[in-house]
């Protein structure tokens, strides 16, 4: 308001100022009401508008505050100009009338939006400047728009203010306007002291409530000692962290003293005294204190001398106390997890690796001997994929807690990862006396374990190196422990191997042939040849077997026996056997009539459970009609999960797909598998056929050959090598034959040239 009036008044006194500087050569009066009422014109104006610009939140509502004081201005310019009372007559060029208004609202829009201009370096100098070539530039284009014209009249007595009156009432508002811009003035500064100080009251209040809510509900304790008369000042959160009521520990040092733990009192004393002395900052001690009742938990106490005395001695010390029993409870999980195996609890690699270090340094100094043994489980892989990953943690819990009893009392049992363990023996007397505890090992792990209900059965097999004679580092100890294990895998599994220095050659050899292998099967080194197979009741071609061979351009020709094994045991026999089967198909799609294709399935296949998809993809690939593909599977499918294996196996037969047992008589529940599922064709193993001549295998064949024929299987004998071995498995009963006798493997291009020749001899 103040400043609204300073405003008004001062544009309307700047207005008959220069009114009272005009002299037209007449008798000049003004309308007392006119007069006051441009006053009153020019003063609303500017309060509207200042009031407008204060609220405004953008330039628009700027604009058009500055809008309202042109109008404003303009106004109190032609009401002060209808005021004059002369003897003559007004005539307004209308264009200039426009032109003024048009200047003072524009100008003094300008005015406003600059002022709230925050991009401007003096956004004050220029809205003054633009305000005031408003006011100026409306004033003088509108004087200029007037034109007075005498009309010779006798100037009639003065009925208004005169020029005196006017002056002094001109003076009189120019002190009323210095007198409210003081006031205007002394408010602003009134007003924003008041809110400076409102501003330090809230903060202040603001930190008080602060503190007093870190003091009452806050995790940190405080406490206040004074170090001359021993008295310490606890707060009461620092002793109901500790499960006491408030003021029932003791005020003194003692107390702190009696209830620290035994072994942290010389700790903490230490550093305090760094304190005192000025080799630390502040105190900071993390120790554990006994709570009410009767259990230390951990805190960290923190304190700093704020006083001395003229010698340097400490007076006063004031400090937190910060409970850390959480914290501490999650360091000490994390270091657990990062030394033990969180499925079985058993140390982890880490842990392994450590106790390995330490047992071999101890054998060095104290001249005692050690053992490693490198443990893998035989058939986990079978147990998780058919009954789940959940049923194979439950089994590697429990063969964890065999292993454990099975060890002495000092010795460590180890999980490495997946089903792999390894176990550390201290201070043997012998270094035979590791024979006892891997036998042990094997005797418990060999038990069934009851998983979900169901007796599951599995192995180790184990590989021992003997310390320090076999490595002179943990690392080469356990290198060769583990050249041991694939040495006890090699002779038959659920059996152990101590580490020989010859057994380097052997492991080599698998090494390299495991790099050529892999490089071979990106370069697609392998293929396939076909043994023929022939029907002994007309001597004719019934199909052929398909046999995989690696043309390796550095080993040569390299039969299936050398390569097969390594491609189930390092997961690549899945990739070969889906190649063979589509491959194979492709090949006898070409061949005449109806000659069959037999293809080798693997055990690994049957595990991954993608060979259901390789027989159709191989299928529908070829054009061949599932009936001449035969499928050609040994014993080892079936025992390693028979219900799982046999459901498979029933899915392909009702595809189409011929089912034959191969090698039968090698295992030891062949007849309980040929009771479960109807194979089309039984191949006796070429054991049988190279003793055929002796009585009683003729008789076991004979029983063989008999068994298959009340289940309406057929019966091929492998591997014919003489007239003699022919003529057995004729007066036998054999229904085929195959072998070298007969035809060795041949290549795809002479296996249909076999064919066709076979079949231009039956025309």
């Amino acid at each position: 308001m103040a400043a609204g009036f300073s405003a008004g008044a001062g544009v309307w006194s700047t207005h008959f100022i220069g009114m009272l500087g005009y002299d037209p050569g007449l008798v000049v009066s003004y309308n007392t009401r006119l007069t006051l009422l441009s006053l009153m014109a020019a003063i609303l104006a500017s309060v509207v508008a200042l009031a407008f610009g204060r609220w405004a939140t953008n330039s628009a509502m700027a604009a058009g505050a500055g809008i309202v004081l042109g109008l404003g201005v303009a106004a109190m310019h032609f009401i002060g100009m209808a005021s004059i009372q002369l003897p003559g007559a007004f005539a307004w060029d209308r264009t200039l009338v426009f032109a003024s208004v048009l200047i003072g609202c524009s100008f003094s829009a300008a005015a406003f939006v600059a002022f709230r201009h925050r991009g401007l370096k003096y956004p004050n100098g220029v809205a003054a400047t633009l305000l005031t070539v408003a006011i100026a530039g409306l004033h003088f284009t509108a004087m200029g728009a007037v034109q007075i014209t005498p009309d010779g009249a006798e100037p009639a007595s003065v009925s208004g203010l005169p020029r005196l009156a006017l002056a002094s009432g001109i003076a009189a508002v120019m002190l009323a306007i210095l007198g409210f811009a003081a006031l205007a003035l002394f408010a602003d500064r009134m007003r924003r002291a008041n809110r400076a100080l409102r501003t330090s009251e809230t903060a202040l209040r603001i930190s008080e409530e602060r503190l007093a809510l870190a003091l009452d509900s806050g995790s940190d304790g405080l406490w206040d000692w004074d170090v001359a008369t021993g008295k310490v000042w606890f707060s009461d959160r620092s002793q109901t962290m500790l499960g006491y009521e408030p003021a029932e520990i003791e005020g003194h040092v003692r107390s702190l003293i009696r209830l620290t733990h035994p072994d942290d009192i010389e700790q903490s004393r230490r550093q305090l005294a760094d304190h005192i002395e000025g080799k630390t900052k502040i105190y900071e001690c993390e120790q554990r204190v006994r709570n009410k009742s009767g259990a230390y938990t951990w805190v960290l106490s923190r304190g700093k001398i704020v006083a001395r005395d003229a010698t340097g001695a400490p007076l006063r010390i004031v400090g937190t106390q910060i409970d850390i029993a959480a914290r501490k409870q999650a360091e000490q999980q994390i270091e657990y997890l990062a030394l033990y195996d969180a499925l079985t609890g058993l140390p982890n690699r880490t842990l392994f690796w450590d106790r390995l270090d330490r047992e071999m340094v101890s054998a060095e100094r104290r001249g005692h001997f050690f053992a490693v043994l490198a443990c893998d489980l035989d058939r986990f892989k079978c147990v998780n994929d058919s009954m789940g990953h959940p049923a194979g943690d439950t089994l590697l819990r429990k063969v964890a807690e065999r292993l454990t009893a099975a060890i002495r009392e000092g010795d460590t049992v180890a999980r490495l990862g997946g089903d792999e363990f390894a176990i550390v023996l201290r201070g043997l007397d012998h270094p035979q006396n590791s024979s006892t505890t891997a036998q042990q090992v094997i005797d418990a792990v060999k038990l069934p374990f009851d998983i979900e209900g169901r007796a599951v059965s599995v192995g180790i097999s184990i590989g021992i190196a003997l310390g320090p004679q076999d490595g002179c580092n943990p690392d080469q100890l356990f290198k060769n422990a583990d050249i041991a294990l694939y040495r006890a895998k090699a002779a038959g599994r659920s059996t152990y191997r101590y580490y020989e220095p010859e057994m380097d050659a052997a492991i080599a050899e698998r090494n390299a042939l495991e790099l050529d292998l892999r490089e071979a099967v990106r370069l697609g080194e392998f293929e396939l040849y076909y043994q023929p197979i022939i029907r002994l009741e007309n001597d004719m071609l019934s199909g052929f077997e398909a046999l995989m061979r690696w043309r390796s351009p550095s080993r040569g020709l390299v039969s299936p026996g050398d390569f097969i094994p390594l491609a189930e045991e390092i997961g690549l026999v899945v990739q070969l056997g889906a190649w063979a089967l589509k491959d194979a198909c492709c090949e006898a799609a070409g061949w005449p009539g109806d000659l069959k294709v037999a293809v080798n399935a693997s055990t690994v296949q049957f595990a991954e459970l993608g060979l259901e998809h390789a027989v159709v993809t191989a299928l529908a690939a070829s054009g061949l009609p599932p009936h001449r593909l035969e499928l050609e599977i040994t014993e080892s499918v079936l025992m390693s999960d028979t219900e799982s294996a046999i459901r498979c196996l029933h899915r392909l037969r009702e595809l189409g797909v011929h089912i034959a047992l191969d090698d039968f008589g090698t295992g030891f529940s062949s007849l309980s598998y040929l009771r479960r599922f109807p194979f089309d064709k039984i191949k006796i193993d070429r054991s049988f056929i190279h003793e055929i001549g002796n009585a009683d295998t003729a008789a076991i064949v004979r029983a063989i050959v008999g068994l298959a024929e009340r289940l309406g299987a057929s019966i091929t004998a492998e591997g014919v090598e003489d007239e003699i071995q022919l003529a057995h498995a004729r007066g036998e009963g054999f229904t085929e034959a195959q072998g070298y006798l007969l035809s060795k493997p041949l290549s795809a291009r002479d296996a249909l040239q076999y064919a066709r020749a076979s079949k231009d001899l039956v025309a």
